[in-house]
């Protein structure tokens, strides 16, 4: 429950940030400020229970909560948190459901997605370049695209079609594939895939892609940005997709690049989404009573 709470938080907590980089007005600060500290009392007793489910001690939870052993109970105890979280999944399904003309707690949540998506394509792009060594006349030249737009490309200043973003990262030496998915992102809308092999490859595109945005950080450096969360060879796997990573440790793994989990997390669930569709197995078709009750007719007649 605390992880994912906790993702939450993350996701309110950039959406804070990102209204003040876009000098929002006061009132919008204060309502994402307001969200996110309601978000943290649920956080805080979901974490309480988790570590209570993990046999953690009251007097812990009091040390740790630096109140009093009586205090702790009478926050935390087990009836008081499953109040407390049913509560939060009551309100989340309200604004789920709330009609068009209501605006959302967070009206450009959206719209924030596709510019983490357009800012992490245009830092690949900007790695790839460094890597590849060539000046931006040369680039231009190679690309025949002219060197403003292609300074403008790198700076974030647009976001080019994929045939441009393809063109340019194959002047640079790099594997288009790899930035695909970063760019479908920064669209707005990515293309759902056709099957677990499409998704598969979808989600390790989009990690390479991140990891890429970050620098090329070596599978060590990865592993201290996460605090230890990660192994090295659990970094490998993930960078040569030699397996499909948990969610636990793709959110990790995001983290340590800069990425936020919350954008990745529809290419993660497309590709568990294949796999539970293939091990579904097929529907039972149910009888309709009246063809019951004819085929229960039919059959005392015939005998």
């Amino acid at each position: 429950m605390g992880r994912s709470i906790a993702e939450e938080l993350y996701s309110l907590a950039f959406d804070l940030l990102e209204a003040e980089y876009g000098r929002a007005d006061l009132g919008e600060l204060l309502g994402r400020a307001r969200s996110l500290a309601k978000e943290t009392d649920y956080y805080v007793s979901a974490a309480v229970r988790d570590a209570r489910q993990r046999a953690v001690s009251w007097e812990e939870v009091a040390d740790g909560a630096a109140v009093s052993v009586a205090t702790a109970r009478m926050r935390w105890g087990e009836a008081q948190v499953m109040r407390r979280l049913q509560m939060r999944s009551v309100e989340r399904a309200a604004a789920r459901q709330a009609p068009a003309s209501v605006p959302d707690v967070r009206p450009k949540e959206g719209r924030e997605g596709v510019g983490r998506a357009s800012r992490q394509l245009a830092a690949a792009l900007s790695q790839l370049h460094q890597d590849s060594g060539l000046m931006i006349r040369e680039v231009a030249e190679n690309t025949e695209l002219s060197p403003s737009y292609v300074s403008r490309i790198l700076s974030v200043d647009r976001t080019p079609s994929w045939p441009v973003v393809r063109q340019l990262v194959e002047a640079f030496g790099g594997d288009p594939l790899v930035l695909r998915v970063l760019w479908e992102m920064a669209q707005g809308v990515p293309p759902a895939p056709q099957d677990f092999i499409d998704a598969a490859t979808r989600l390790n595109g989009v990690l390479r892609g991140l990891h890429l945005a970050a620098g090329c950080p070596s599978a060590g450096e990865v592993c201290e940005q996460s605090n230890g969360a990660l192994v090295q060879e659990e970094v490998e796997a993930i960078l040569a997709g030699s397996e499909v990573p948990t969610w636990e440790t793709t959110g990790r793994f995001v983290t340590a690049v800069g990425g936020h989990p919350a954008d990745i997390r529809p290419q993660w669930e497309a590709v568990y989404s294949t796999i539970l569709g293939a091990c579904d197995p097929a529907p039972k078709l149910a009888v309709p009573a009246a063809r019951q009750q004819d085929d229960g007719a039919s059959s005392r007649e015939e005998r």
